[in-house]
């Protein structure tokens, strides 16, 4: 089983990831995913490169975290790249056969909820040297991007990818994460 986690930029991922990771013990292969290179043929290549690892390791379950949904979506929005939907369709395609056994899980939070997190990474970022004026520019931004990116992986999920999803909205251990995504896929028929 692959589980592709994503959602927005500070609403727990990372901990929920943390926590799977955990239930599964040494059963899981986590690969931990940013920007595509922009040296490959594909924008796609780089997870399947992860996808082969994992077949490799004999690990019963992959978690990747932001993978191909961010690729997608954040960066039509912070690089430009217009999505390459006919090279995620071939993508999933090629996963499909591979693997079979892929469910998205999507992290989603209230703004309210995250926001007080961008507030100290962009502190931070800037070694607490940043004008009032530049954190509230970033916060703004930040705000945008996660309506956004929440609104499209939505719609991603329901008009775009071939494999089931999961959406969480609260804080979830990872034995229940695990279970909801094996449901999801049985639901699916896989």
């Amino acid at each position: 089983m692959l589980i592709v986690v994503s959602g927005p930029d500070r609403v727990g991922k990372s901990t929920l990831i943390c926590r799977m990771q955990e239930a599964c013990g040494n059963d899981a292969y986590v690969a931990h995913h940013s920007a595509p290179p922009k040296n490959q043929k594909n924008i796609f290549d780089f997870y399947r490169d992860d996808i082969e690892q994992w077949q490799e390791s004999g690990k019963k379950i992959a978690i990747f975290d932001r993978a191909w949904p961010c690729s997608f979506i954040l960066e039509q929005h912070r690089r430009r790249n217009f999505g390459h939907l006919e090279d995620l369709v071939d993508f999933e395609i090629w996963l499909n056969d591979q693997v079979g056994a892929v469910v998205h899980l999507a992290q989603f939070r209230p703004w309210n909820w995250s926001a007080p997190l961008h507030i100290e990474e962009v502190r931070e970022e800037q070694d607490g040297k940043a004008a009032d004026w530049f954190v509230r520019d970033e916060l703004i931004a930040r705000m945008s991007e996660h309506r956004v990116y929440t609104e499209q992986l939505q719609a991603f999920y329901e008009d775009i990818t071939i494999f089931p999803s999961v959406e969480l909205t609260k804080s979830t251990s990872g034995e229940d994460a695990l279970q909801l995504a094996r449901l999801a896929l049985e639901n699916a028929g896989v």
